[in-house]
């Protein structure tokens, strides 16, 4: 096959193969693309587009920095930034504030009894160590806490809404109750403190409560029909239950008891349930340290004018109990005693604080009765500073029903006088 010839576009003369010219007109035959001189974007359009591509860059970063931040990493404790100035944000224990309580275990008894401990916020500067819960607050818009988990639906756990509590826990920016049972398991707790600034912070703490053996002793179980049996009995409480710091209830029978006795445990002691009451003339005094919560039944406690009738070393429930003809009914000294469906009567001196130590475990005084005692009620010295309420209390026939010395803050609103 022939290769196709190719003339002259100028001439038209046939072209030898390969030529850059025509030899018949010498004139030039290669195919030339014009090319256009480039063009250049103008000095001021260049500099606009940076400048708005940095204002862009800038307004992206600022709203990026200013955005409300969420600060989660699933732990009881927060590093926060704001304004320049770092702070420690964290939840634990009262007294305690620079260590969080991630994991918060309580050993209870068996029993569906409802249990109640704090949990505090604390904030500080991380370097001095100072705290700064005043400085901090002013930031915060609002501090929620909730159980967000819990493994009973029956026996759940809660907690109160996170309020200061200055005489309580001075150190603390807000304080929550929590309430669980034995058979609430583990729950999580979650703190939410909104600031002004639209920033969240979140803390987690998991509770699990842990049952622990009940050792219950009843007349049929060891004698107690003297004082001198009945101290025996609490005497050899540490080699009965091996000091494990189990529970230990002691149920008394519907005696009457000539004297009074000392307790060394932190225990649950039951007045009869049947036939009678249980009665105590002498002082009875718990001087176990301030390790745990005892809690006294349905006993009367009968003097005869002089001494006190009841007096501990460890925080103390008392519920439906009856303390008459004493110099001091009941006197909260060395630990908290709170009481409930109580008569204080014909005392001196029916409730008596005179306490620098000992931590609020319930500043409620429900449904107790004050009747015909020279002063019903004595505030000497409160150590926590905790307000008092006396919700349904009737105050009947007392020379005094409040003296109010330390000048506490006491809530008689829900109280009777008669």
């Amino acid at each position: 096959m022939n290769e196709e010839t190719k003339s002259c576009p100028h001439c038209g003369a046939q072209l030898p193969e390969g030529a850059s010219f025509c030899p018949h007109c010498a004139r030039d035959i290669s195919q030339r693309k014009e090319v256009s001189p480039p063009r250049h974007m103008p000095g001021w359009a260049l500099y606009s587009a940076l400048m708005v591509l940095a204002a862009l860059l800038l307004a992206g970063g600022l709203y990026l920095r200013s955005r409300p931040q969420v600060r989660d990493n699933g732990t009881a404790e927060i590093l926060y930034t704001d304004g320049g100035v770092t702070y420690q944000v964290l939840a634990g224990w009262i007294n305690d504030r620079f260590d969080p309580a991630h994991q918060v275990y309580q050993p209870v008894d068996v029993r569906d009894r409802m249990y109640t401990f704090p949990q505090c916020l604390y904030i500080n500067h991380p370097e001095s160590g100072a705290n700064a819960k005043d400085e901090f607050m002013e930031k915060v818009e609002r501090v929620t806490a909730a159980f967000v988990e819990t493994d009973s639906e029956e026996l759940p756990w809660t907690c109160d809404e996170p309020i200061p509590r200055p005489g309580y826990a001075p150190e603390a920016a807000l304080v929550s109750s929590i309430h669980f049972y034995s058979g609430s398991g583990q729950g999580t707790l979650q703190w939410t403190v909104e600031l002004k600034n639209g920033d969240v912070i979140h803390l987690y703490q998991t509770m699990q409560s842990i049952p622990k053996e009940v050792y219950r002793i009843t007349p049929e179980d060891a004698p107690m029909n003297t004082v001198e049996e009945v101290q025996a009995l609490l005497d050899s409480l540490d080699e009965i239950t091996g000091g494990g710091g189990n529970t230990v209830e002691i149920h008394l029978p519907p005696v009457t008891y000539d004297g009074g006795i000392t307790i060394p445990w932190y225990i649950d002691l039951y007045g009869a349930e049947e036939g009678g009451r249980t009665v105590f003339t002498g002082p009875v005094r718990m001087a176990f340290p301030n390790q745990g919560i005892s809690w006294i039944y349905d006993i009367d406690f009968v003097g005869s004018g002089n001494g006190v009738g009841f007096s501990t070393s460890t925080r103390t429930f008392l519920q439906r109990c009856r303390f008459s003809g004493w110099r001091t009914g009941v006197l909260v000294q060395d630990a908290w005693v709170s009481a409930f469906d109580c008569t204080f009567e014909e005392n001196e001196i029916g409730l008596h604080f005179n306490n620098d130590t000992g931590i609020s475990i319930d500043s409620r005084y429900t449904r107790d009765v004050f009747r015909n005692n020279g002063t019903a009620v004595l505030l000497e010295r409160v150590s926590t500073g905790e307000p008092l309420s006396f919700p349904e209390a009737v105050f009947s026939g007392n020379g005094t029903d409040i003296d109010n010395r330390c000048g506490l803050e006491v809530d008689i609103s829900d109280a009777i006088f008669e």
